[in-house]
């Protein structure tokens, strides 16, 4: 006979909200430095992603509850589709949809932009394999970013549970500025016009 006694359960007597999942404060750090110090590890803590139908606000809001400036996008076969940026959703991407789609205030609205609508697919991704940084400095990252033009660089890797690539981890450019009180310049005019064609032609 189990003698121990049963755990009481309550009934929730005040409001309660979920919990604010605020990264840790990022410790001051040089560019000499090794680069996984910077590097949000995803064999340590979560990831975060989002459907490809679901409204860019609604993943804009995720991310603020979340804590985060990028989700990974799931197609609907579960898959991994892409990825999504705050800088996306809140640029010039969900207007270029509108215009290209031939938008106005009667017909439309930000409300009909999609996350599939500013995507970053995984076609499009430039990642760093995880044996390539085991050693690198974060002045090698800085200078992969301002070679990339982008502001986030994927990190993939081998497991040996499984046969593929997984996603390993990420670098932020905003992780990178706070630990070095470095502003990046990282210029993405000859990317974003890419980018900018690809928007226009996807509906």
């Amino acid at each position: 006979m189990n003698n121990q006694s049963v755990l009481p359960l309550n009934r929730v007597a005040s409001p309660i909200t979920l919990p604010q999942c605020n990264a840790p404060a990022v410790p001051r750090m040089t560019l000499t430095d090794p680069a996984l110090n910077v590097m949000t590890d995803f064999t340590k803590t979560a990831v975060f992603s989002i459907g490809l139908d679901e409204p860019v606000d609604h993943a804009l809001l995720y991310m603020k509850t979340a804590g985060v400036r990028l989700l990974f996008v799931l197609g609907n076969d579960g898959g991994l589709a892409g990825l999504v940026t705050s800088l996306d959703i809140m640029g010039e991407k969900p207007m270029l949809y509108l215009q290209s789609i031939d938008c106005n205030h009667m017909t439309c609205s930000r409300s009909d932009v999609l996350v599939k609508h500013v995507i970053t697919p995984v076609s499009r991704w430039e990642v760093i394999d995880y044996t390539d940084i085991e050693n690198a400095q974060i002045s090698q990252i800085v200078a992969a970013f301002k070679a990339s033009g982008r502001r986030h660089l994927v990190v993939v890797g081998r497991s040996e549970n499984c046969p593929e690539s997984i996603v390993r981890g990420i670098f932020s450019a905003s992780r990178i500025e706070q630990a070095t009180s470095l502003q990046l310049e990282i210029v993405s005019t000859a990317r974003s016009f890419a980018e900018i064609k690809h928007v226009l032609s996807h509906s």
